[in-house]
């Protein structure tokens, strides 16, 4: 029997009604069975439920990455302070100097102070008018000790040339390394001749010596000859004013003939380590 076109419409309203509540029970269905399932231990327990959880918490904890900074042009190194400098600076300026005649060997001795740095060295100075040189070795070694030989009494061309302050030698001197560390100071007041034979029978041992005490061509002579005697092997040996000729052309008012003289008595037992003005030698045998 045919059917109407309205028997057909509602027919098909009917059956999508059906299907509809269908749908809508199979999807309770399946959240019932989700709903289940995650309150199951089963699901508590799972490791990609605890991946997920721990991926999340990174998500939210995670930084805001900052833009990478822009890189600094490079600076250049600060400029090395020149040692002399520095030094005049810190002592020089500070002191009662009547005359500098120390400082223009500051770089000349700077290979040998560095190789005493750190060491506590022992250093003996025949000659310290003012105490310059001796700051100076005060100043650069800090753990070195330092004993001074002088009569503070000063010498012909110093009393002709009225070189010497007013206060008087001694006085400039003490005041002086006392700008420094006079405690590291041992001062010793008399003739170098007389002086270094004491050294000698007390069994001193020095790591360098300074010899810039009388310029005439024996005394320098006597000075050098006990000095090496009291360098220990591996020490320096410096002697000032090779050139010095203010009291004539005779070689015995002379300390450059001294010292060449010296330098032949120990040929094969030293190493030069500098010459001009100054004379430098490392004592390399006994």
């Amino acid at each position: 029997m045919a059917t109407s076109p309205m028997q057909d419409t509602d027919d098909f309203v009917v059956q999508l009604l059906r299907e509809n509540h269908r749908l809508r029970k199979e999807n309770e269905r399946l959240a019932a069975i989700e709903s289940s399932i995650e309150s199951s231990l089963w699901w508590r327990l799972h490791p990609r439920r605890h991946l997920r959880r721990i991926t999340t918490a990174l998500r939210r904890s995670a930084p805001v990455p900052l833009p990478a900074p822009t890189p600094e042009a490079p600076r250049p190194p600060p400029a090395r302070d020149n040692l002399r400098s520095r030094f005049r600076r810190e002592v020089v300026e500070r002191g009662a100097f009547g005359r500098d005649w120390f400082t223009e060997n500051v770089s000349s001795w700077e290979p040998m102070m560095k190789e005493l740095d750190g060491r506590g060295a022992r250093a003996l100075e025949i000659g310290s008018f003012e105490g310059l040189s001796a700051c100076y070795v005060l100043w650069r070694l800090p753990d070195s000790q330092v004993t001074c030989v002088d009569t503070f009494e000063g010498s012909a061309e110093h009393i002709a040339g009225q070189h010497l302050p007013d206060s008087g030698l001694e006085t400039a001197f003490d005041a002086n390394v006392a700008l420094v560390d006079a405690s590291r100071v041992r001062k010793l007041v008399g003739d170098s001749k007389r002086v270094l034979v004491d050294l000698l029978a007390e069994r001193a041992r020095f790591d360098f010596v300074y010899v810039d005490g009388s310029h005439l061509a024996l005394d320098v002579l006597a000075d050098a000859a006990l000095s090496w005697r009291l360098l220990a092997t591996g020490g320096f040996l410096v002697f000032d004013d090779y050139r010095f000729a203010d009291l004539g052309d005779d070689r015995l008012l002379r300390p450059g003939p001294a010292i060449d003289s010296f330098l032949v008595l120990v040929e094969g037992k030293y190493e030069l380590v500098a010459s001009g003005g100054q004379f430098a030698l490392r004592k390399s045998a006994a």
